[in-house]
């Protein structure tokens, strides 16, 4: 694509980087990521939301979290799917208490949660036992 004369641009990076997560090679999409910013490329929500999924979904919650505040930094607003990838897999670790603190910086941030955003909370809150809490969060 270069040496026809062509740069890739945020779309075509994006295409990659989700087919390197898909395969399991977060590594190689952090990788890229770097490279496409060194070619003046700027990534976009969705790219830091594929690889923040990515990491969720190989238990990297800690480095999930940075890229969420490095996107935030960068005057990247994340959006729904950002957030549900990252409370997803706080529940999955059974940390439900941190994925409802991190719930609130969501709607604090006006980031509307969504169907699947709720019901990522309510099964990761009912696997806890965490029905009085629940129970509050259902009423909100």
């Amino acid at each position: 694509m270069v040496k026809m004369g062509h740069e890739p641009d945020v779309i075509t990076y994006s295409t990659i980087i989700n087919g390197l997560c898909k395969m399991g090679s977060t590594t190689m999409a952090i990788q890229l990521l770097k490279k496409m910013e060194e070619r003046g490329c700027l990534p976009n929500v969705v790219v830091y939301s594929t690889i923040i999924d990515s990491l969720c979904k190989d238990k990297l919650i800690t480095e999930a979290m940075e890229f969420l505040s490095e996107m935030v930094n960068r005057g990247i607003s994340p959006n729904v799917v950002t957030y549900s990838s990252i409370l997803h897999g706080l529940c999955n670790l059974g940390r439900s208490n941190e994925a409802t603190s991190l719930f609130k910086q969501m709607v604090e941030r006006n980031v509307m949660p969504d169907t699947v955003t709720f019901n990522i909370l309510i099964d990761g809150l009912s696997k806890e036992g965490m029905f009085q809490k629940l129970g509050l969060f259902l009423t909100r």
